[in-house]
């Protein structure tokens, strides 16, 4: 058979076969055309209103909003003590010690039929030379939930100061008829976060970029945000990036962001680790991750430090003089190993892709564990007493 298939080839070279191909022309077969990709569409607010912007030179000021039968107010008060915890606070926050400057505190109020009344502080604010937290406050109401049911409540402001940051949280009613606080991760920079349709079938999404990603291979200027999108039920805010609905839309989005696997990366990343992170947590979003594996492979930087070490030396030696690890004790870690670890630490990847990339956790693990005993024993050896 093999060699009928050459010598058939011959024959239709020399034109033998060509009457009877004519004779029956192959059927073309027309292939439907991918339909386009839609624009998310941006999602307006029922109602919004702005508390406070001190960069605009807005006072803070009270608001009262009654929306379908929710009363929704915001509350100012001057010479507060500084509260130690609110919602657009972050939780490490700790409690102000004793002496500190009185605060300006926004409190939210709400009141729906049905239901207990909410009250709960939202933020101190940064006015004049009190204490504060917030340079910024807004306020907006949407139906974020599509299955429909009471309005969600919005809160955002802006923490001020270099690289930083957008603080956000919904107040909304949960299963059980109870206000519950749903924060958001914060964000880079001073903005509202928008609310989008992705789909244009009344879902309602917020795409984030994941702030977990900033300084761990790059400086904050070169590190760059995988993208996640969220979406919200009752109580609840769901990461939604790898559902099926949304591939089309994370597809576009890397096209446009990021260049093709067999591109090079572009030349303007002077730091193109932080860069290749992105690239290959967004490819496992995506389920390519071996693809984007491969290319992370072929254009990182090996002369880059990733930032991440580990110590021969068990930390129970304590060098006279030296806080920490000794300088020739650390060791280290290859970039390829941080990032597939990170990776699994953030959830981008399971444990046994973490393993079929090469890097299984608990074997690093018993591999350095190893190296250190044999480390600690030379240096007790040479250090006797």
């Amino acid at each position: 058979m093999r060699h009928f298939g050459r010598a058939a080839c011959l024959l239709v070279a020399l034109g033998v076969f060509a009457p009877a191909m004519a004779a029956n022309p192959p059927r073309r077969v027309r292939t439907p055309a991918p339909a386009p990709i839609l624009e998310p569409l941006r999602v307006p607010p029922l109602a919004r209103a702005v508390i406070f912007d001190r960069i605009n030179h807005t006072s803070p000021q009270p608001v009262a909003l009654e929306v379908e039968g929710i009363s929704v107010q915001v509350e100012v008060a001057p010479q507060q003590p500084c509260p130690g915890k609110a919602m657009l606070m972050e939780a490490s926050n700790p409690a102000p010690a004793g002496g500190e400057p009185p605060c300006t505190v926004a409190t939210l109020v709400l009141k729906a039929p049905g239901h207990p009344a909410f009250r709960q502080d939202i933020a101190p604010l940064i006015t004049g030379d009190d204490g504060g937290m917030l340079g910024t406050l807004r306020l907006a109401l949407y139906h974020l939930d599509k299955s429909g049911g009471p309005l969600q409540v919005l809160l955002s402001g802006y923490t001020m100061g270099a690289h930083c940051c957008t603080v956000a949280a919904i107040v909304g009613l949960d299963d059980t008829g109870q206000w519950r606080v749903t924060p958001l991760p914060s964000q880079d920079g001073d903005g509202t976060p928008v609310v989008l349709d992705i789909n244009h079938d009344g879902g309602r999404q917020f795409v984030l970029g994941d702030q977990q990603f900033n300084y761990v291979f790059a400086s904050y200027a070169w590190s760059v945000l995988p993208v996640v999108i969220y979406d919200y039920t009752p109580g609840t805010l769901r990461n939604v990036t790898t559902q099926p609905a949304y591939a089309p839309f994370l597809r576009a989005g890397f096209r446009r962001d990021f260049p093709a696997f067999r591109a090079p990366p572009p030349p303007d990343r002077k730091d193109i680790n932080g860069f290749l992170a992105a690239y290959v947590a967004n490819s496992a979003n995506l389920g390519q991750l071996r693809s984007g594996w491969m290319y992370m492979r072929h254009w990182y930087d090996r002369r880059a430090d990733s930032g991440q070490t580990w110590c021969a030396l068990d930390p129970s030696v304590k060098v006279r003089g030296v806080e920490g690890c000794p300088a020739p004790y650390q060791r280290k870690v290859p970039y390829p190993q941080a990032l597939a670890l990170f990776l699994l630490q953030t959830g981008y990847i399971t444990h046994a892709q973490c393993v079929a990339l090469g890097y299984d956790p608990e074997k690093i693990v018993r591999e350095q564990a190893a190296v250190q005993a044999a480390t600690t024993a030379r240096w007790h050896a040479a250090h006797p007493g």
